[in-house]
């Protein structure tokens, strides 16, 4: 455990491990832009002098609050060392002193991780920013060079946070916490930074990667020109192994290392443009679906079926609040998740410092990322309010996406929860259109519960909320028919349950679960907390684990009907929330991570089991298999009355009669492949089907 440099200033209701008396002398001191890294620059993190300003009726500013904080913690955090709440009526002030020194040719860069909401930059007194940044969520950039002096340099920092009043996306926070809604995050909540570059300079790239080609292309955009001519040299580990020039196809040799969560497979690059250097990585990675054996339409990473066994993950701390304590609390949350047997996490409308979605790519953890959600009070489905904010949700949802467009852990976008700032049917398509179209790299998911429009599902009256029940059906669509999304998502607690999917898209269930369970001494309010379901009892772990692997069994008979990924409410509890894995302030897990894991893994063989087609026999009888070994024998039910199917002369009878998905398939029993191939002898040879055989490949039927 590190030692803390700065004890809380405000007693924090719990404290999380890396911070029992304070924030570590190691927190936050990590290069914010893992994917774009230059050697010169400069960490602003640690104390700033603050106050807090409201104005009086007539206009005048009046000075209510002074003091140090300590950024990169919001306002309200223990962490801060302040503590407070902050009114939509203040302005936060927070100063500093730089020491610059400019020189020709370079530019000074100053960078905003995320600053909630509305930000203005003064230096020596001149106002930097030319109109002030909106915006609470993503990194943003403003240019001091002309504004700079050699020494001391005075920098002022003005933000405005309106949280319930304004059109911004704001996810969970809440003038008047309660329930879902958390505390309220006001003003710097991620790393601010200095960095030194030249005149000409990159300023942001996406990489495009095609799997059947075996090809990354650069696509460079720099201070002075929309597609810069950057020279590019890709590494494997150390060594060197391609190399070209931004926007042509670089060639990445011999076999292909795909990133998946099992296997998080990193390709290195460095760039240069001139004097200017980064240096990061990027991954090849493929996000799809496609069709089980079944008919069914299932997720797939590169190709083979994946089934996002995922938490929602909220991303809120005890004592941070939206911002994690420091690098090892992201860490922990990640493989404790991947301990327990997930390999994906919905990102629940939160949008998470770069260096999380860092150690997602290092670690293999897949990432369903929310936009944060924008709505005024805690009228979530007000739709008029919904359409005057759509032009702004829009710009967030852009924002997010060039932001995070590099991370091959992100696999598919959420642009709606739960109709919370969706703007009605037509501006609903118009925006997942809009998505599909601006990164085809990753999938998009239908609204997440509530309102589909598209033949999934939504509310029979949304002016009544939950109260009013589902209607399902074609509804909506409009006149060529073709879905905006590639799911349909579902929420059910405690569930489980699936929507219908058609139209090609995947079966999903966003959210469910949600068994609350109280472990005295770490809760956020001993009396208050709740959580969707229970066992009766909220303080037996046992029984919740037992009631939880029971939706476990249910969830895995989902899929053999179809379902394609599900999401558990949650990774931890958040505030009065006790639904989670974990306790809030991360000291507890509630149930045992390999009794988790085994039951996981049956989840997944049996999404992978349907999703792989297996080998079919040719025209002329021949099957070629991945080679010698032993296979299971599948055959549709229906054609074996016609008699039984021989392999390479032996007839193999039927074993056991199955159920599988939409359709009814016979188990013939294992075969064993003396080489690579087989003979077929058979009245249906396209009802004839070999899997491969033994854990965890297995039928579900044999488990």
């Amino acid at each position: 455990m590190t030692t803390a440099i700065l004890v809380f200033a405000v007693a924090a209701q719990l404290a999380t491990p890396w911070c029992e008396t304070g924030a570590p002398a190691d927190a936050w001191t990590e290069y914010p832009r893992p994917q774009m890294v230059r050697g010169n620059w400069t960490n602003l993190n640690g104390l700033w002098d603050y106050a807090l300003v409201t104005n009086t009726a007539a206009g005048i500013p009046v000075t209510h609050a002074t003091g140090k904080i300590r950024v990169p913690y919001c306002f309200e955090s223990p962490l801060s060392g302040v503590g407070r709440l902050v009114s939509p009526q203040d302005r936060m002030i927070y100063k500093r002193t730089l020491e610059l020194h400019p020189k020709s040719g370079t530019r000074i860069l100053l960078n905003f991780e995320a600053v909630d909401f509305s930000t203005q930059v003064f230096l020596n007194g001149a106002e930097v920013t030319d109109v002030p940044h909106e915006g609470g969520n993503v990194p943003f950039t403003v240019d001091l060079t002309s504004f700079a002096k050699d020494g001391a340099n005075a920098l002022e920092v003005r933000v405005w946070d309106p949280t319930d009043w304004h059109y911004g996306g704001r996810g969970k926070q809440s003038e008047k916490p309660a329930g879902c809604f958390y505390t309220r995050v006001s003003g710097i909540w991620q790393t601010v930074w200095l960095e030194e570059v030249p005149e000409e300079h990159v300023t942001s790239f996406a990489v495009d990667v095609d799997l059947d080609a075996a090809t990354a292309t650069f696509r460079v955009e720099s201070s002075k020109a929309r597609e810069a001519a950057a020279e590019i040299v890709v590494t494997d580990g150390e060594k060197e192994i391609a190399r070209g020039v931004a926007g042509k196809p670089i060639k990445i040799p011999g076999a292909l290392k795909l990133w998946t969560p099992d296997k998080p497979n990193l390709y290195g690059y460095e760039m240069r443009l001139g004097s200017d250097k980064t240096t990061g990585y990027f991954a090849m990675r493929k996000a799809s679906t496609v069709e089980d054996r079944n008919g069914d339409r299932r997720f797939a990473l590169n190709d083979e079926v994946f089934y996002p066994l995922a938490t929602l993950d909220q991303g809120w701390w005890p004592d941070g609040l939206l911002t994690p304590p420091c690098e090892a609390a992201m860490k922990h949350d990640i493989l404790t998740l991947k301990a327990c047997g997930f390999n994906t996490m919905r990102k629940h409308i939160k949008v998470e410092p770069r260096r999380y979605y860092y150690l997602c790519d290092t670690l293999g953890m897949a990432v369903l990322q929310d936009l944060p959600s924008g709505f005024r009070g805690n009228s979530y489905d007000d739709q008029d309010f919904a359409r005057l904010r759509y032009g702004f949700s829009r710009q967030e949802m852009k924002d997010m996406i060039d932001e995070l467009r590099n991370a091959p852990c992100i696999v598919m976008w959420v642009p709606y929860n739960e109709g919370w700032g969706q703007p009605g049917a037509a501006l609903t398509r118009e925006m997942l259109r809009w998505v599909k179209r601006y990164d085809p790299s990753r999938l998009v998911n239908g609204p997440s519960g509530w309102n589909d429009w598209e033949g999934g599902y939504r509310f029979k009256d949304i002016t009544k909320g939950w109260g009013s029940g589902f209607v399902t059906g074609p509804t909506d669509f409009d006149a060529d028919r073709k879905p905006s999304s590639d799911s349909v998502d579902m929420h059910k607690y405690p569930g489980p349950a699936m929507p219908g999917a058609g139209g090609g898209r995947v079966s999903f269930l966003g959210e469910y679960g949600g068994l609350g369970l109280k472990v005295p001494g770490h809760l956020w309010n001993e009396s208050g907390s709740w959580g969707y379901a229970s066992t009766g009892s909220v303080t037996n772990r046992l029984a919740n684990q037992e009631h939880y692997l029971k939706l476990l069994d249910q969830v895995r008979d989902l899929v053999t009907h179809g379902l394609s990924g599900s999401v558990y409410t949650q990774t931890t509890d958040v505030e009065v929330e006790i639904n989670g894995l974990m306790t809030y302030d991360r000291k507890v897990l509630k149930y045992d991570a390999p009794t988790l894991k085994a039951a996981h893994d049956k989840v997944l063989a049996t999404s992978w089991d349907l999703g792989h087609k297996g080998w079919s026999p040719a025209a002329d009888g021949t099957v070629e298999a991945a080679g010698a070994g032993m296979y299971r024998l599948y055959v549709k039910t229906a054609s074996l009355k016609a008699g039984n199917p021989k392999v390479d002369g032996k007839e193999i009878a039927p074993a056991a009669r199955v159920r599988d998905g939409a359709r009814t398939w016979t188990y013939c029993g294992d075969v064993v492949f003396a080489g690579k191939t087989a003979k077929v002898s058979f009245g249906d040879l396209k009802g004839v089907v070999f899997m491969p055989a033994g854990d965890p490949m297995r039928p579900p039927e044999t488990r």
